[in-house]
């Protein structure tokens, strides 16, 4: 079966609506940036980001390349639907809650 027979839990609720194209870019997404880090590539990818504190948008672009901590997603996915968290890495959080991303 092809990602898009599985959409995520709530794919049809309104705040999550999308195109097919959109979805086929939303698993494209999961493709892209779910990947398992180490607790040292983590810890680069912080102390990278940290060096961008005066830099919001430098900061949050390093910064989403390490998992989202699970509850954090879940929360972001219902408060802001899945297109707003899709280029974040979900690997954790999919670990955790397996049919919602």
């Amino acid at each position: 079966m092809t990602d898009m027979e599985h959409k995520p839990n709530g794919w049809n609720l309104p705040i999550n609506q999308m195109t097919e194209e959109e979805w086929i870019d939303y698993f494209e997404c999961r493709k892209k940036y779910d990947i398992k880090l180490s607790d040292k590539e983590r810890k680069a990818i912080s102390d990278e980001a940290y060096k961008y504190l005066h830099n919001k948008e430098k900061f949050v672009e390093i910064s989403k390349k390490n998992p989202l901590v699970p509850g954090l997603a879940i929360a972001a996915k219902a408060c802001h639907g899945l297109k707003k968290i899709k280029d974040c890495n979900l690997s954790w959080a999919k670990e955790v809650y397996p049919d919602e991303f």
